[in-house]
């Protein structure tokens, strides 16, 4: 019902004059950026935001331009030049001060390098909760990013383990949820959703491996349920990547590193625009202990373009192969009786091989008034071969070793509008999107022999279809210093499946194979209140309702598909500034009918209602010129409503800092710069009363910069900290020879110890 009361909304009520983004007490939602050439360009450096035009006003309203996308990234017209901007990366401009769409363009002023610039306007989402951040180029720059794990830590709350080696997705801990490889976190990448549905080895298999760090432009976090554009998986939060390339020219950086660690990036960016470029990555390592090593290679590649007569497209796609080791995990009892050590492999048949492709295709439609409409289609293809042995011989003489495979086609298409309009005299921004996805997935699992690696059982042999067609819409309705904000969301899913094994015993059926279908519609309700205490210090409150959608395989014939709902809740308060933003926030998300799946032992656990609780704090700062810091940290309680057990495996605590300077050594022509990330990780509780050990890690990174050569030395784990990636409690047997038990162990596997290498970097 909501979203059939704002789409009347849209097309009943008149549009704000264009002229009227200029009036006093108009939310303007803008983001206007003026990129300059890199001479020109002072990393880490920001301009103040613009007062807002209306008072109370937060200016995380009033300085963004809403657009379709946080990926945006528009030319200016042909022969328009922008009036001279400071000396920095970013220029923000307020409503008022933005041209009309009919006026002449503005007479630029001499540039004192005689070279000319062009404009590039960003827009990125207003924040309407508390949690809602982005983090931009000069924050992942402040320490060591050489793969996707290291770019996902830097989110507020987010805990990215890599325990099974450097091609599997990562497991992910965000808001006291125990996320597995992606089914609590929703992932995009340039526009590109990353989360797989029904896959094999675990709900919502999100494998940012592909990524190429170098093109991470900025992170959007949006934590929490509370906002209409949120889709499936996004229960703890949403995280967005825009992509674009650091300089103009060709780029090459080559690294070299401990345990045979080799690496080479190529970047080309062929104008000023950095969301057009083209990326290539090939990399390998014989890994830090046994059962390691990888080789992976990946291309992305981005193209902007204006066609003409206000419509612009863009182009992403890429392609990404891997194929990697895993190394199991090592028993605590074994590493201390010595048959083990803290580096081991437990079984020499693990790992697996990754290939994905993808392409995306965006058009703008041309601007009318306030209005903006973004039209997007997106396909992918994927393919996973995975091995991997938790238990040893528990289940079977033969061993426990599983081999699953799940090949994947997405295939999808998704509009956005968003306007502003007028409700009893007020303005009111308006988004609408409509999307529908459609997944195509071939899925086995068999097991094997850990003598020769030959299969002796199928398990699962299964095709699955799934559609999933969605609609949402938002409003927000500024109100002097209250705003309010009101959406909704629907997505109706159908599924497909045929399970080649089903009643394949004969003493029950003559036959072979079954097909069963189901469908369901999951609605959700958005809401937020904003109360601005100044002009860049806001209180907020916020609801949602998120959704996970469920294992195909799990459906019945006939069966509403029963998504997993939650209600999610949240109290805070942001401040923006140039020098300083801050963010703190008490949140709160029940979830009915939950389950949590051990994907040690491949059973899921349903618990029923369960409660999380928690509070987060985030702070991003720019004292002093060349100086950057983000700081955040979460507490989190995870419980099961009825018994008030804890959950295992969340992360209670979660604390990071990413801190950078950068200093021009002007008598060598040189810019020096160093930085730190440190993360601390609170002990997780486990099944049978345990708990995790605490982590704590530092990384840094120092680089000198003369001209066109840069080298940087990277040190990860600078302390040399022997830490537990992944900690299990759970019964496993790895010696054949002795009597099977079920008396439950502590398992763990080992995270890296210190590696440093070095890059040399070649800009042209």
């Amino acid at each position: 019902m909501l979203l059939i009361a704002f789409a009347t909304l849209s097309t009943c009520l008149h549009a704000v004059p264009a002229s009227a983004q200029e009036g006093p007490g108009l939310e303007a939602t803008g983001h206007v950026v003026t990129e300059a050439t890199p001479q020109q360009q002072q990393p880490g450096t920001q301009q103040p935001a613009a007062s807002s035009s209306e008072p109370g006003t937060p200016p995380a309203e009033q300085q963004r331009l809403e657009s379709p996308s946080a990926s945006d990234s528009v030319a200016s017209p042909a022969g328009q030049q922008p009036p001279e901007a400071p000396s920095t990366s970013e220029a923000v401009a307020s409503p008022a001060e933005q041209p009309s769409p009919d006026a002449p363009p503005p007479t630029p002023p001499p540039e004192a390098s005689g070279k000319q610039r062009s404009t590039v306007v960003r827009g990125t989402r207003p924040a309407q909760s508390a949690s809602e951040v982005t983090l931009g180029r000069d924050i992942l720059d402040t320490a060591p990013r050489t793969n996707a794990t290291d770019v996902l830590r830097v989110v507020p709350g987010l805990v990215a383990s890599q325990h099974s080696g450097e091609g599997k997705a990562q497991q992910l801990f965000l808001r006291g949820f125990d996320a597995l490889h992606g089914q609590d976190v929703e992932l995009n990448v340039g526009g590109l959703p990353v989360n797989e549905v029904s896959h094999i080895h675990a709900l919502g298999y999100a494998d940012t491996n592909f990524i190429i760090p170098e093109l991470v432009q900025s992170l959007e976090v949006t934590e929490g349920s509370y906002r209409a554009f949120q889709g499936d998986f996004a229960v703890a939060g949403t995280v967005r990547m825009d992509l674009g390339a650091r300089e103009k020219g060709v780029e090459f950086a080559g690294t070299l590193g401990q345990f045979n660690q080799r690496r080479l990036v190529v970047t080309v960016r062929p104008g000023e625009d950095p969301g057009t470029f083209a990326a290539a990555e090939i990399g390998e390592s014989d890994g830090f202990g046994p059962q390691r090593g990888y080789g992976r290679a990946a291309l992305l590649a981005q193209a902007n373009m204006d066609l003409g007569h206000g419509l612009s497209a863009r182009i992403l796609g890429g392609s990404y192969v891997t194929r990697f080791d895993s190394p199991g995990v090592v028993r605590e009892d074994d590493l201390e009786a010595g048959r083990s050590t803290f580096y081991s492999g437990s079984f020499p048949r693990q790992g697996g091989t990754v290939s994905r492709h993808q392409l995306l295709i965006g058009v703008d439609l041309p601007r009318e008034g306030t209005a903006r409409t973004r039209v997007e289609a997106f396909g992918i293809l994927s393919d996973l071969r995975l091995r991997n042995n938790f238990t040893g011989y528990r289940v079977d003489d033969r061993g426990d070793g599983l081999e699953q495979t799940n090949g994947g086609s997405i295939l999808g298409l998704r509009a956005e509008h968003r306007r502003q309009v007028t409700l009893f005299d007020r303005p009111v921004a308006l988004e609408l999107g409509l999307g529908g996805r459609r997944d195509g997935i071939h899925q086995t699992q068999r097991r094997y022999r850990e003598t020769d690696g030959t299969f002796f059982a199928d398990e699962v042999d299964a095709d699955i279809t799934q559609t999933d067609v969605w609609g949402y819409a938002e409003a927000r309705l500024p109100l002097g210093r209250w705003a309010f904000r009101l959406g909704g969301r629907a997505d109706a899913l159908g599924v497909e499946v045929f399970d080649a094994l089903a009643f394949r015993d004969s003493r029950y059926y003559d036959g072979q194979g079954y097909s069963r279908s189901a469908f369901g519609v999951h609605w959700g309700a958005k809401a937020g209140i904003e109360y601005a205490l100044t002009d860049t210090w806001a209180l907020f409150a916020s609801y949602g309702d998120g959704f996970r959608s469920p294992q195909a395989r799990s459906l019945s014939e006939g069966e509403q598909a029963p998504f997993v709902d939650v209600h999610g809740a949240e109290l805070g308060t942001r401040k923006d500034g140039e020098r300083l933003s801050f963010q703190a926030s008490v949140f709160g998300s029940q979830v009915t009918d939950d389950f949590f799946f051990d994907h040690t032992v491949g059973t899921t656990v349903f618990t029923g209602e369960t409660l999380r609780t928690g509070i987060s704090a985030a702070l991003q700062a720019r004292p002093i010129e060349g100086v950057t810091a983000a700081l955040s940290a979460t507490v989190a309680n995870a419980t099961v409503t009825k018994t008030d057990a804890k959950l295992p495996y969340f992360a209670p605590l979660v604390a990071r800092a990413d801190i950078g300077w950068e200093k021009p050594l002007p008598g060598i022509g040189s810019v020096l710069s160093v930085g730190t990330g440190l993360t601390l990780i609170g002990p997780r509780p486990l099944p049978y009363d345990e708990f995790s050990h605490t982590v704590f890690l530092a990384d840094a990174q120092a680089a000198l910069r003369r001209g066109a050569l840069a080298l940087r030395l990277d040190v990860k784990n600078l302390l040399n900290t022997r830490w537990r990636d992944g900690e299990f409690v759970y019964s496993s047997r790895f010696d054949p020879t002795t009597q099977p038990s079920l008396v439950p162990a502590r398992h763990f596997t080992a995270g890296s110890p210190r590696v440093a290498s070095l890059t040399l970097e070649v800009h042209l």
